[in-house]
């Protein structure tokens, strides 16, 4: 082996055939581009490109709601539950919440069968809160 001080400065450079790493298989038509000096195309007509029809809505018989649960990255619907008091008192934290939070509280309400008392909203981060762990009751489809 020669050493440092005999080694060229300059590395060799090697052609493409012999390189396969940068063969022509990879470089695709980018190693084949000719220049040519006159055009050899003649177009009789110009390509027509189709339009789609304008976007129009199915209708069906869901009715649009005024709020949104959005979801996490994982894509799953923001329901997480807490133990609080040693576990014995038990929440059920609903969030991503978008638009009107009461019709989803009410909706909630109406599902679950729940007094008044048993489900809030805090106004501060958005989240509706059940006091009564709804752990085998709250299934998200």
């Amino acid at each position: 082996m020669l050493s440092r001080s005999l080694r060229p400065l300059t590395a060799r450079a090697t052609s493409l055939a012999t390189n396969p790493i940068r063969s022509n298989t990879l470089l695709g038509p980018f190693s084949i581009r000719t220049l040519a000096n006159t055009a050899d195309v003649t177009l009789s007509e110009p390509a027509t490109i189709p339009i789609p029809p304008p976007f129009e809505p199915i209708a069906t018989g869901l009715r649009q709601l005024p709020y949104f649960v959005g979801r996490n990255n994982l894509n799953n619907l923001g329901v997480y539950h807490k133990k609080k008091r040693g576990g014995n008192f038990k929440l059920t934290y609903l969030k991503y919440g978008e638009g009107d939070l009461v019709a989803l509280k009410q909706d909630i309400k109406a599902a679950l069968r729940l007094p008044d008392g048993e489900i809030s909203i805090n106004s501060v981060t958005k989240h509706i809160v059940i006091k009564v762990s709804r752990l085998f009751h709250i299934h998200i489809q």
